[in-house]
């Protein structure tokens, strides 16, 4: 069975990132190597649930993997994008102890419980006004004109940047992560432009730093600038990573996360009708199930600190390991018939976030722009039907994303 998953159409495809669905090939992996060293990238390919949720927390695992980005790039390509590699560096999912924990810890004094509860009703408001202002016409492009715009808007007041500035911090971001979401060979052909979009990206949020030390506004800009000039040691090189990596994160994996959430809908109506039915009592296990179903963020890439073996394979102290989130949220052993959209499914332990150290700080939040959309779309437009013949996806490994998401209603 493992020399038919080799030579299947859908291993090459996987690496040239344009495998528009995994699940099959996934499932035929975890079921004949579940620990397999993928040579066309030079790294392990982990696809059972219990081996990525230990490996989410395993303390023989770095967050730092850098060499995934550094390795497929020459010495003259590296130092063209130096400022890229450098600014990667200081990303919260990049980090180890002790500076992932000191860092993490200033966020987290804003993403309380009680901030979010503060947000919902402005969460609210915008999901309500950006879908009637994007159903106008009688159909609609679901992810550009509504799920990419609520939590797009929501990090932008979170961090205060201005509207006028907002469709530049957007197409930046998206240069940004061109890079940072793709592996192997096909980083090359990226990180130039995405050098380029980071340091047009980086002086936009330097003026607002800068902007915020002489004005403070209620905003989390302001917090984090509050509590690097408190002796929290946060130096300039990681405000500027949090700046933009909290902005990428904060809506980017949201807005996907809604339209493949939507995408299960409509492959399984009976499951939208269900939730029409009862939306009070379905809607938080909708949106843990579309988080399940089809995950925004498709892996959790580590960096082996010293040689272990994990089912039979060795691995070695600097090998690359890749946790396929994907091919969790599809195990058989963790879900029953886990191919089927079921808003009512018993989901322990979600993964979508992450886990341990790492599990996404901003996942609370996410779950509240989820829910407040699905209930708006209900509510809007009970109604609503795909309209399309083909889904087509970016071709980007990290990111399980849509180029549009076209319906009617």
């Amino acid at each position: 069975m493992m020399d038919t998953v080799r030579s299947g159409p859908d291993y090459q495809a996987f690496r040239d990132e344009s495998l528009q669905d995994p699940y099959p090939f996934l499932h035929r992996l975890g079921a004949a190597d579940p620990v397999h060293w993928y040579e066309p990238m030079n790294l392990w390919l982990v696809t059972r649930y219990d081996d990525v949720l230990a490996g989410l927390r395993d303390s023989r695992l770095s967050s730092n993997r850098m060499r995934m980005y550094n390795q497929p790039l020459d010495a003259e390509l590296q130092a063209r994008a130096k400022p890229l590699l450098d600014h990667l560096r200081h990303w919260l999912i990049l980090l180890d102890a002790p500076d992932h924990g000191r860092i993490r810890r200033l966020i987290q004094k804003t993403f309380t419980p009680r901030m979010l509860q503060r947000l919902r009703p402005r969460i609210e408001k915008l999901a309500a006004e950006g879908l009637t202002n994007a159903m106008q016409d009688g159909k609609m492009d679901l992810l550009c004109d509504f799920a990419y715009q609520l939590p797009a808007d929501v990090i932008c007041e979170m961090l205060g940047i201005p509207a006028h500035q907002r469709d530049n911090y957007r197409e930046w971001s998206e240069g940004v992560m061109s890079f940072s979401t793709r592996g192997g060979p096909k980083l090359r052909e990226y990180a130039e432009a995405a050098n380029a979009a980071l340091l047009n990206l980086k002086a936009m949020f330097s003026d607002l730093v800068d902007q915020r030390r002489r004005h403070p506004e209620e905003d989390l800009l302001s917090q984090l600038i509050a509590s690097e000039d408190a002796g929290q040691k946060l130096s300039h090189d990681e405000l500027m990573a949090l700046c933009v990596f909290l902005f990428i994160a904060g809506h980017d994996t949201t807005t996907n996360a809604i339209t493949n959430g939507m995408v299960g809908f409509f492959e399984h109506p009976d499951q939208f009708k269900l939730l029409k039915s009862d939306v009070e009592g379905q809607a938080q296990g909708a949106v843990e199930e579309m988080l399940r179903y089809d995950n925004s963020v498709t892996r959790g890439v580590r960096q082996a600190k010293e040689d272990f073996t994990l089912r039979d394979k060795k691995i070695s102290a600097g090998d690359t390991v890749v946790l396929s989130l994907l091919a969790a949220n599809r195990d058989p052993e963790q879900y029953p018939d886990p191919d089927k959209f079921d808003i009512q499914r018993e989901i322990k332990d979600n993964i979508s976030f992450g886990w341990g150290p790492h599990f996404c700080i901003g996942a609370p939040l996410a779950r509240i722009e989820i829910e407040i959309a699905l209930r708006e779309i209900v509510r809007q437009v009970p109604n609503i039907r795909p309209d399309y013949t083909r889904l087509q996806r970016r071709p980007t490994m990290g990111v399980r994303a849509l180029t549009k998401l076209p319906v009617t209603f």
